[in-house]
Protein backbone atom coordinates (compact mmCIF):
# COMPACT_ATOMS: atom_id res chain seq x y z
CA UNK A 1 0.00 0.00 0.00
CA UNK A 2 1.36 3.43 -0.96
CA UNK A 3 2.06 5.89 1.84
CA UNK A 4 -0.46 8.72 2.04
CA UNK A 5 1.19 12.03 1.07
CA UNK A 6 1.68 14.64 3.78
CA UNK A 7 -0.77 17.54 3.76
CA UNK A 8 0.91 20.07 1.40
CA UNK A 9 -0.46 22.98 3.45
CA UNK A 10 1.32 21.83 6.62
CA UNK A 11 5.01 21.84 5.83
CA UNK A 12 6.34 24.51 8.23
CA UNK A 13 5.57 25.50 11.81
CA UNK A 14 3.81 28.90 11.77
CA UNK A 15 5.63 29.92 14.96
CA UNK A 16 9.29 29.08 14.29
CA UNK A 17 9.21 28.16 10.57
CA UNK A 18 10.88 24.78 11.21
CA UNK A 19 10.00 22.01 8.80
CA UNK A 20 7.48 19.52 10.19
CA UNK A 21 8.62 15.93 10.35
CA UNK A 22 6.37 13.71 8.21
CA UNK A 23 5.36 11.65 11.26
CA UNK A 24 4.23 14.74 13.20
CA UNK A 25 1.37 15.58 10.78
CA UNK A 26 -1.57 13.35 11.63
CA UNK A 27 -5.04 13.12 10.11
CA UNK A 28 -7.38 13.38 13.12
CA UNK A 29 -10.82 13.28 11.49
CA UNK A 30 -12.30 13.22 8.04
CA UNK A 31 -15.86 14.05 7.09
CA UNK A 32 -15.96 14.79 3.38
CA UNK A 33 -15.13 17.42 2.24
CA UNK A 34 -13.38 18.43 5.50
CA UNK A 35 -10.24 16.93 7.04
CA UNK A 36 -8.78 17.85 10.43
CA UNK A 37 -5.02 17.56 10.89
CA UNK A 38 -2.87 17.97 13.98
CA UNK A 39 0.86 18.54 14.16
CA UNK A 40 3.33 19.20 16.94
CA UNK A 41 6.53 21.06 16.10
CA UNK A 42 9.64 19.18 17.20
CA UNK A 43 11.57 22.46 17.35
CA UNK A 44 9.33 24.76 19.44
CA UNK A 45 6.64 22.34 20.72
CA UNK A 46 3.72 24.40 19.44
CA UNK A 47 0.76 22.46 18.11
CA UNK A 48 -1.31 23.23 15.04
CA UNK A 49 -4.85 22.16 14.24
CA UNK A 50 -5.72 22.63 10.58
CA UNK A 51 -9.08 22.22 8.91
CA UNK A 52 -8.60 21.49 5.23
CA UNK A 53 -11.66 21.80 3.00
CA UNK A 54 -11.82 20.40 -0.51
CA UNK A 55 -13.84 22.84 -2.61
CA UNK A 56 -14.70 22.80 -6.32
CA UNK A 57 -12.24 25.64 -6.97
CA UNK A 58 -9.37 24.21 -4.90
CA UNK A 59 -8.43 23.67 -1.28
CA UNK A 60 -9.11 26.01 1.65
CA UNK A 61 -7.47 25.79 5.05
CA UNK A 62 -7.94 27.31 8.48
CA UNK A 63 -5.24 26.80 11.08
CA UNK A 64 -5.21 27.26 14.83
CA UNK A 65 -2.05 27.34 16.93
CA UNK A 66 -2.65 25.33 20.08
CA UNK A 67 -1.00 23.53 22.96
CA UNK A 68 -3.17 20.40 22.80
CA UNK A 69 -1.66 17.04 22.03
CA UNK A 70 -2.69 14.70 19.25
CA UNK A 71 -4.65 12.61 21.77
CA UNK A 72 -6.54 15.70 22.96
CA UNK A 73 -7.26 16.64 19.36
CA UNK A 74 -8.74 13.17 18.74
CA UNK A 75 -10.95 13.52 21.82
CA UNK A 76 -12.06 17.01 20.79
CA UNK A 77 -12.91 15.85 17.26
CA UNK A 78 -15.49 13.42 18.71
CA UNK A 79 -17.31 16.06 20.80
CA UNK A 80 -20.64 17.46 19.73
CA UNK A 81 -20.65 20.78 17.92
CA UNK A 82 -21.93 23.82 19.80
CA UNK A 83 -24.80 25.44 17.94
CA UNK A 84 -25.01 29.16 17.23
CA UNK A 85 -28.00 29.38 19.58
CA UNK A 86 -26.02 27.78 22.42
CA UNK A 87 -23.15 30.19 21.83
CA UNK A 88 -25.50 33.21 21.90
CA UNK A 89 -27.24 31.91 25.04
CA UNK A 90 -23.86 31.49 26.77
CA UNK A 91 -22.86 35.02 25.80
CA UNK A 92 -26.13 36.43 27.17
CA UNK A 93 -25.76 34.47 30.41
CA UNK A 94 -22.24 35.77 30.96
CA UNK A 95 -23.27 39.30 30.03
CA UNK A 96 -26.31 39.33 32.33
CA UNK A 97 -24.82 37.44 35.26
CA UNK A 98 -21.10 38.17 35.07
CA UNK A 99 -20.87 39.56 38.61
CA UNK A 100 -22.53 36.47 40.10
CA UNK A 101 -20.39 34.19 37.95
CA UNK A 102 -17.21 35.97 39.08
CA UNK A 103 -18.25 35.67 42.73
CA UNK A 104 -18.86 31.95 42.34
CA UNK A 105 -15.62 31.39 40.46
CA UNK A 106 -13.59 33.34 42.98
CA UNK A 107 -15.57 31.92 45.91
CA UNK A 108 -15.68 35.32 47.62
CA UNK A 109 -19.42 35.90 47.51
CA UNK A 110 -20.36 38.82 49.73
CA UNK A 111 -16.83 40.28 49.79
CA UNK A 112 -17.27 42.34 46.63
CA UNK A 113 -18.67 45.84 46.93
Amino acid sequence: MAEKPMNPLMTHCPMCQALYERESVKLIAERKPVRLYHSMCASCSHGLLAYVIDAPGGISSVGLITDISGEDALRQADLLTISAEECIASHRLILEQSQDICRQLLDISGKLA
